[in-house]
């Protein structure tokens, strides 16, 4: 058992937007893509005459989660889109290889897929969740993150461990109809 939230990462996403939103684990990543990359929130500074600040306060920060997955024979693209964008918003959460870790969970993102080619690593499709501002607490909800239930009957549970300040841990635990082969 690891004490890191490191290593292979499992995704999984859900169509918003869909008449039946449901999760669906994608295929692993390209290998180091995966990242959560954060943004500081715009600095606001309050100086006085001689140039200190009086007062300093910082704008909410931003979060887009990157990651790319390897076009291949037979694979259908991850997330449909046009020239890049998809027109619905996903939720995203994200499983360490040990899940008795941290992972993380997205409740709303805007998505764009990106199509690339190197010589090293073929044809992929490079993937941005930009992510939407929570309806509560955090953007990015911090907790556990499990596969539960019999063949056929899969469950994705979340239990968020590390809530906004002065608000109620969010937890669900939702069918997964679709895992990655």
């Amino acid at each position: 058992m690891s004490k890191l939230s490191w290593g292979k990462p499992r995704i999984f996403v859900k169509d918003l937007d869909a008449e039946t939103p449901a999760w669906k684990e994608l295929n692993t990543p390209v290998q180091n893509s995966t990242e959560l990359q954060p943004t500081k929130g715009d600095k606001l500074e309050a100086p006085v005459e001689g140039g200190e600040n009086e007062d300093v306060k910082y704008k909410d920060g931003k979060f887009a989660v990157v990651y790319n997955i390897r076009k291949k024979k037979g694979r259908a693209v991850p997330i449909p889109n046009k020239n890049g964008v998809a027109s619905h918003h996903y939720a995203f959460c994200l499983m360490p290889e040990d899940n008795t870790n941290l992972g993380f969970y997205v409740e709303n993102s805007s998505v764009t897929v990106d199509d690339t080619f190197t010589a090293d690593d073929g044809a992929i499709w490079a993937i941005q969740h930009d992510a939407i501002a929570a309806a509560s607490g955090n953007t990015v909800k911090w907790g556990t993150v499990a596969i539960e239930g019999e063949a056929g009957a899969k469950k994705l549970k979340f239990t968020e461990t590390q809530p906004a300040e002065g608000c109620t841990a969010q937890d669900f635990n939702e069918t997964v109809t679709e895992l990655a082969a």
